[in-house]
């Protein structure tokens, strides 16, 4: 008896550059370390909680792909490939070709609706004591460069967040 083919892999819609940040149970984690490995993420539930799920089948997609560098409202950086598939804030899902300028995502946090932010030194002054917005809002689009995609499932929710703060589709 000889021993199983493993099975192929099921399709994702993850394209991440090699240091795109996963949160992680651990913490912040760049893709390309948990290559071949099996590791819980940051996901929402159906019913609007944040709990852990396991990522699996991480692997590298592509060797050498043209990036997509996104910066959001709040400076932090990621790039993915153009087919790298992003939740809108509405729900909504879009590839980040589509994704323009202004392009509200879901966060990965959120406040209670009517919080407002304490009017304090730790807050950056044009949020001070104002309502707070959950959405990540993309602020720039630009070419990235190239590199290597990396793709991965994730159990029962199919998503995850990145430490750029948006929520991702991981697989259909």
């Amino acid at each position: 008896m000889g021993d199983k083919p493993t099975p192929a892999a099921p399709p994702t819609l993850t394209r991440l550059a090699a240091d795109a940040l996963i949160e992680t149970i651990d913490g912040p984690v760049e893709i390309v370390k948990l290559v071949g490995k099996v590791m819980p993420v940051l996901t929402r539930f159906a019913d609007g909680q944040l709990g852990f799920r396991m990522m699996t089948q991480i692997r590298e997609l592509e060797a050498e792909a043209n990036l997509i560098r996104l910066v959001n409202a709040d400076g932090q950086v990621v790039c993915v490939g153009a087919e790298h598939m992003f939740v809108r804030a509405d729900g909504s899902e879009v590839p980040a070709s589509g994704l323009v300028v202004g392009d509200r995502l879901e966060p990965g946090w959120s406040y209670l609706p009517g919080y407002i932010l304490p009017d304090a030194a730790e807050y950056a002054a044009d949020v001070r004591g104002k309502p707070w917005e959950n959405p990540v809002v993309i602020r720039s689009i630009e070419p990235g460069g190239s590199g290597p995609l990396y793709g991965a499932s994730v159990r029962d929710t199919k998503s995850y967040f990145l430490t750029f703060g948006a929520r991702c589709r991981a697989q259909a």
